[in-house]
C-alpha cells in the first residue's frame, strides 16, 4: 500500500490530517483545523515545502532559515522533527523516535511522499449523514435488513502501538456522536484491537454490539534489506450500539 495523507475528524469534531506509509505507521500529522479547505491547504503545504532542508538542534552548528526541516529532542529525549513553512508556522510534526537516525528516516520518507494521494475520510461521514437523514422512516422495521450506519460506521479508528485504554478512549468518544465505529490494525497491532473493543464493551458500554470481523491479508513493501513483499494480516472490526 502507497504513502498517503488522510483527512479526519478528530474527537472534537475538528479537521487534521496525516502522512500514513505503507506500513500502516504514522509519519507525520497536522494541526486541528476547523475548516476542511483549510486543512486541505495544510497537506498542500506539506507537499509544497517537503523538500526543505533539516536544521538540526541537537547540535551545535549554523541555523538556516525556513522552510526546513528542525531535528529535536523532547523532555523525555526523544528525537522529533517539525515542518515549518515559509512564515516559520509548523505545518507537520513526528511521533516521538528513540535515535536520531530512525527520525532522519521519518524525514526521508516525507520527502518521498510529496506526491503522496490523499485520503479524505471526512467525505465517507458526510455521505453516510446524508444518507441516514434521508432513510425513510415509514418502511416496516421487519424490512430493515441492517441501518445505513451498520454497513458503513461514520467513524475509523486505526489501532497502531500504543495502549488498549488510548483505544478505548477514541471509541467511546466516537460513538457519543456515532451509531457505529470501525476498528481497523495490522499484524501486532491486531491484539491490541481486539482488546480494545473487548475492555470497551465488558468495562464501559454494555450495550455495545460486535456487528461484524473482517479479517483479510495485504501486501507490504519489503523491509530494508529484503527483497520481496510481506504478507501482513489484517482485521476490521464493525461495533454499533443498541
Amino acid at each position: 500500500m502507497p504513502t498517503k495523507f488522510e483527512v479526519y475528524k478528530d474527537a472534537a469534531e475538528k479537521y487534521r490530517f496525516r502522512l500514513r506509509a505503507g506500513n500502516g505507521e504514522i509519519i507525520a500529522t497536522g494541526e486541528a483545523y476547523e475548516q476542511h479547505a483549510s486543512c486541505l491547504k495544510g497537506i498542500k503545504s506539506v507537499q509544497k515545502n517537503c523538500n526543505s532542508e533539516v536544521e538540526d538542534l541537537t547540535i551545535v552548528g549554523d541555523r538556516i532559515s525556513n522552510p526546513k526541516y528542525q531535528l529535536l529532542t523532547d523532555e523525555s529525549g526523544k528525537f522529533r522533527f517539525n515542518l515549518k513553512a515559509a512564515n516559520g508556522e509548523i505545518i507537520a510534526q513526528s511521533e516521538g523516535y528513540e535515535t536520531k537516525e530512525a527520525c532522519m528516516n521519518g524525514i526521508e520518507a516525507v520527502k518521498k511522499s510529496c506526491d503522496a494521494e490523499i485520503e479524505d475520510q471526512t467525505i465517507t461521514e458526510t455521505t453516510n449523514e446524508k444518507a441516514t437523514e434521508t432513510q425513510p422512516s415509514a418502511k416496516p422495521a421487519a424490512e430493515l435488513k441492517v441501518s445505513v450506519a451498520i454497513e458503513a460506521p461514520e467513524k475509523i479508528v486505526f489501532v497502531g502501538k500504543k495502549m488498549p485504554m488510548d483505544y478505548v478512549l477514541a471509541i467511546i468518544t466516537g460513538l457519543s456522536t456515532s451509531k457505529g465505529i470501525t476498528l481497523k490494525a495490522r499484524g501486532q497491532a491486531i491484539t491490541t484491537a481486539v482488546d480494545s473493543a473487548e475492555i470497551t464493551r465488558r468495562r464501559f458500554l454494555k450495550d455495545l454490539k460486535i456487528n461484524k470481523i473482517s479479517i483479510g491479508t495485504e501486501q507490504m513493501p519489503p523491509r530494508e534489506g529484503e527483497t520481496k513483499p510481506r504478507a501482513v494480516s489484517t482485521i476490521e472490526i464493525v461495533l454499533t450500539k443498541g
